[in-house]
């Protein structure tokens, strides 16, 4: 089975001291129970102290999310999760299309 992802929001560094407290306590949790532990900060990668074990910090709620993708097993039989939203998001490519007008259409002959 896949690894549990959790995903927390660094307090911003005006909080009180108690949100770090709250915070600290989530990441301690997450680690335990063997989860992944993604966070989010907006603070960059000299903003904050190295990565500690166990904790990958992401500048975005969004380049989390798709890490947890690639981490989820495929409903396709793709590599990921992420494999397959991408495959899915392919698509057909089409070509351009001449419009009704540029075929000299100009619309419906109501004196038929």
């Amino acid at each position: 089975p896949p690894q549990p992802f959790c995903l927390l929001v660094e307090p911003l560094t005006d909080e009180s001291p108690e949100a770090f407290d709250v915070h600290r306590q989530q990441i301690e949790e997450a680690k335990a129970r063997g989860d992944f532990v993604a966070i989010v900060s907006s603070a960059g990668p000299g903003g904050r102290p190295p990565g500690d074990k166990g904790m990958t910090y992401y500048p975005n709620e969004f380049e989390a999310r798709l890490v947890e993708a690639s981490r989820l097993p495929s409903r396709l039989g793709n590599k990921s999760l992420l494999d397959d939203v991408f495959k899915s998001a392919m698509g057909e490519v089409w070509g351009p299309v001449v419009s009704a007008e540029e075929e000299g259409y100009t619309g419906i002959d109501l004196a038929m």
